[in-house]
């Protein structure tokens, strides 16, 4: 991370290359849940989980919710939490079912 990544958004000093870990423990929760409700939702949409570039479509949702949520999280921090955890959503998903 390089030492100077801030620009002033809306009146807001924003860290421009923040982590996932660098968030609070609720918004952590918040994203965590939402990554769940959206792969549900495509898992009831669609009849199957999402693999390899279908992963996108379930991210897109969570990162609307995030930007609605005015979290600041780049990106691909949200793409790689969501493949790191979506075995343990998928698993999670079919215990309910």
């Amino acid at each position: 991370m390089s030492r100077k990544n801030h620009q002033m958004v809306n009146g807001q000093l924003l860290q421009m290359d923040k982590q996932y870990s660098a968030l609070k423990q609720k918004q952590k929760e918040k994203i965590a849940l939402w990554m769940y409700e959206e792969t549900y939702a495509y898992y009831l949409q669609y009849h199957k989980m999402p693999m390899s570039h279908r992963c996108e479509i379930v991210i897109d949702k969570v990162y609307e919710r995030i930007q609605d949520a005015e979290i600041w999280i780049p990106y691909g921090e949200v793409y790689r939490y969501y493949i790191k955890r979506k075995t343990k959503i998928i698993h999670r998903i079919e215990k309910k079912l």
